[in-house]
């Protein structure tokens, strides 16, 4: 979240001779109650804005005057007041763009819109790739886990339709958007971050429960009795709608200015490798051979250590030192068909002191727990999906590798999808993101899935099913533009099933020049790009103004991207603290940006000037 106090900045400034005042954000989020308003500043940062500021609905600032200042207003699913509509219906119709997720009805003629009775269950959209906001992104129906409203046109334009299911259409829109008096507004038919929240994090009903026939309560339980439709794991169908946001947002902007965005990668690339192994019960001499191999690829590994005795503090302080993250495995698979809260607590606090007694390493800031045993009840017994992840934040867990791509021996089949190169990810997304509790307010936690298991395919003796794994997620996201962090488990206790395959794949990252790090230096770079923020952002004679505040320093750069082309002009000059700065053109889903690489921990001040092209 960005408050007003923290972007505000009362202070002027001189720039190529004239004086200018540091404006506010430039989207306003509404977030009514437990309509899952914080998630969408999470989207909105994943999708690269971080100039955004979330109010309550019911907060005092939600007036005329105040909604005047903002380029775009998103509205989150709640009811509202008759003189909330007023006001909304006031800034939309005086030139402002509203964007609303299940919009109260009483706004219907904003959006051009008439409303039916009943509700699409846990229907699909399909996004018309034709009109300018889906252009670039899948045509392929996208499956919703939340119902969404059944509107009819009323003079609106339609950007998305909603299906029953995968294969059959209703008459109704899925996304609609609408020219009212000076302004525009767009309406989805349906809560869209809670949406995003149960895609990623699955069937909250399914909490604490045994659904898939193995032994343990795992978070993949989630995900069963047809929670995913595996046949769109390839086109991660999460991530897809939040860029039918961002798209929904840059061509608002057309009327007010362009908007700076950060990329989702480290420095310039489109992929990013991370490798982990859990340690288990074996020995520090069998780890060695698999060490010197990674480290010779020119990769580095997590080790999640889950018996400190079988481990010595030389040997650790050894890889350590050479860039391998050593962090815990923590161990309760004692009570794994039915783990509780305290029990779970107390595994995480007593590894923790054996970590620091035994090596002198931090806390676990990373970790994936022995057998993925989840706790899908909180402190009161209560059923609870991010029961798990709630608690492992109380213990200083900043990223859970706890999501993996593991259904062998299910009652229900390879419920999780295909394997090989069409495994794809079955949480509907490449990216990495912080959790959601039960009412949508973010839990300081991030979800990496782990995509690519070894234990998977070593129970099939499937080597090159284990590569093309991971050779299709990369290359689908190098050259298709489905752009996933992929994340490969090797066990040294599997190292006989997966040398040669891991091996390959740390090849196959070096031939397309794709880095591969530990969880760790991930988690810090991803707490880096969060951090960085846009502010300052003016538009003054066809020149885009802003600073970029950084304050996490990392090894990587962040990248930050500007549309290429604005209102028929082009980009002919970015400067960056006074200096001309060369840039990258890079389409991504058919739109055109210029990227440009900074480094995190220094403040930028950046100008873009835009002119007829020639």
């Amino acid at each position: 979240m960005r408050s007003i106090s923290s972007l505000f900045l009362p202070v002027l400034i001189m720039l190529a001779g004239y004086t200018k005042a540091y404006s506010q954000n430039p989207i306003l989020v509404i977030s009514g109650e437990k309509s899952y308003g914080p998630y969408t500043g999470e989207m909105l940062k994943t999708e690269g804005f971080s100039e955004y500021q979330l109010e309550s609905l019911s907060g005092e600032k939600i007036t005329d005057t105040f909604l005047q200042s903002f380029d775009v207003v998103i509205l989150t699913a709640d009811s509202l007041t008759d003189q909330q509509a007023s006001t909304l219906t006031k800034y939309v119709n005086e030139g402002g763009n509203l964007i609303a997720f299940k919009p109260d009805n009483k706004l219907n003629n904003v959006f051009g819109i008439t409303t039916t009775a009943g509700a699409v269950d846990t229907g699909y959209i399909a996004i018309n790739a034709v009109t300018d906001i889906g252009r670039g992104l899948t045509s392929q129906p996208l499956q919703l886990h939340v119902p969404a409203s059944q509107y009819m046109l009323q003079g609106s334009q339609q950007i998305a339709t909603l299906y029953s299911n995968a294969v059959n259409t209703t008459p109704y829109p899925a996304v609609v958007m609408n020219d009212y008096g000076k302004g525009h507004a767009i309406a989805f038919a349906y809560n869209l971050p809670q949406n995003i929240v149960y895609t990623r994090q699955g069937n909250l009903h399914s909490a604490g429960k045994e659904m898939d026939g193995i032994t343990g309560i795992r978070a993949m339980d989630l995900f069963t009795n047809g929670w995913v439709d595996t046949t769109k794991n390839t086109i991660n169908q999460a991530d897809e709608q939040m860029r039918l946001l961002s798209h929904s947002i840059e061509v608002m902007s057309a009327s007010k200015k362009p908007l700076p965005r950060f990329w989702y990668f480290p420095d310039t690339l489109q992929c990013l490798v991370t490798l982990n192994n859990d340690g288990e019960d074996t020995k520090e001499a069998q780890f060695t051979k698999q060490f010197e191999d990674v480290d010779a690829k020119g990769a580095k590994m997590t080790l999640y250590v889950k018996e400190v005795d079988f481990i010595s503090k030389k040997w650790i302080r050894h890889w350590a030192d050479k860039g391998f993250e050593i962090s815990g495995h923590p161990d309760d698979t004692k009570q794994a068909t039915n783990p509780d809260w305290q029990t779970m607590d107390t595994v995480f606090k007593n590894l923790n002191s054996k970590l620091k007694n035994s090596y002198g390493v931090e806390p676990m800031r990373t970790v994936t727990n022995h057998w993925f045993v989840w706790c899908g009840k909180n402190e009161h017994g209560d059923q609870d999906f991010s029961a798990q992840v709630q608690l492992e934040k109380n213990n200083g867990i900043e990223m859970d590798c706890n999501y993996a791509h593991y259904d062998n021996g299910s009652s229900q089949g390879h419920f999780l999808g295909s394997f090989g190169i069409n495994q794809g990810n079955y949480t509907g997304s490449g990216l990495t993101m912080k959790y959601a509790n039960l009412e949508g307010n973010l839990i300081d936690v991030y979800q990496h899935f782990n995509n690519v298991y070894d234990q998977q395919y070593m129970e099939h003796d499937d080597k090159d099913g284990f590569f093309n794994c991971f050779k299709g997620l990369m290359d689908r996201s190098l050259d298709s533009g489905v752009y996933s962090f992929v994340s490969v488990k090797a066990h040294n206790a599997e190292y006989f099933f997966s040398e040669k395959p891991l091996m390959r794949m740390l090849d196959y990252a070096n031939s397309r020049n794709i880095p591969v790090w530990t969880e760790i230096k991930f988690l810090d770079f991803m707490r880096a790009k969060d951090e960085a923020a846009f502010t300052g952002i003016t538009w003054k004679d066809n020149t885009l103004f802003f600073d970029i505040r950084s304050s996490l320093s990392h090894s990587s750069n962040i990248s930050y991207m500007i549309p290429l082309v604005y209102n028929g002009r082009k980009i002919n000059g970015i400067t960056s603290n006074d200096t001309n700065q060369p840039y990258l053109v890079r389409t991504i889903k058919e739109r055109d940006y210029a990227l440009l690489a900074v480094r995190p921990g220094t403040s930028y001040h950046v100008a873009v000037s835009y002119a007829q092209p020639r």
